[in-house]
């Protein structure tokens, strides 16, 4: 059967919008920038063999952050996991400490709420952040879920509060700027793209509208 002009149109389309998003692709960040004094450098216990750092106590300037600024990391905000490397050595304690966005990067984040997060957010903020624990040296561990993350609905029931709206230019960082002491050795993160199908579902629901309004003419 030959495919009308308005089908071949909606098929580039779909086939477009899956080009564009490429959910599963993933990006591994390295440390970026150390802010702040009171670092123990690990040497070769990070991902690759690279230096993981390691800081304790309460600072309201230090922090590790990581960019996402890799050539092909799209420049449209989509869905975000984030995993942490577990160090092959700790430099001391090993606490529970949140990752958290910049989205706009160098340009810091709107407060309390920033336009560039499609979320509502919760207690009257959308600023985003993930819990990290502590996990097995030598493996990627993931984040979350929460403590105030997207209710992103995907294909993967239950995982809900893990991910993070982002896009090239963002940043992530954890910080020790807390009334109480963090101790916790540091490496890459690593982010993958998830399926956001709103869009894709979106599409197809219109489609019957289209072929009705193809027929009608």
């Amino acid at each position: 059967m030959k495919l009308s002009a308005l089908w071949i149109v909606a098929l580039l389309l779909v086939a477009a919008t899956a080009a564009t998003a490429a959910p599963g692709q993933q990006w591994i960040l390295p440390i970026a920038r150390l802010d702040g004094g009171g670092w123990t450098t690990i040497a070769g216990a990070g991902y690759g063999g690279s230096d993981a750092y390691y800081a304790y106590g309460m600072d309201g300037v230090r922090r590790v952050y990581w960019y996402l600024d890799a050539a092909d990391i799209p420049t449209e905000t989509v869905l975000y996991s984030i995993e942490v490397f577990i160090p092959t050595q700790s430099g001391g304690n090993n606490d529970w400490q949140p990752v958290e966005s910049q989205i706009r990067g160098v340009d810091g984040e709107q407060y309390p709420i920033d336009s560039q997060i499609p979320w509502a957010g919760m207690w009257g903020t959308n600023h985003q952040y993930v819990g990290s624990d502590w996990g097995t040296p030598g493996t990627w561990k993931p984040a979350g879920p929460g403590p105030h993350a997207p209710e992103s609905a995907d294909f993967n029931a239950g995982a809900n509060g893990k991910y993070m709206w982002l896009h090239k230019g963002s940043w992530l960082y954890a910080k020790w700027d807390f009334p109480w002491n963090i101790g916790r050795t540091w490496s890459a993160l690593r982010i993958t793209q998830i399926p956001e199908p709103s869009s894709f579902v979106a599409l197809l629901a219109g489609l019957p509208a289209l072929v009705l309004w193809r027929r009608k003419r």
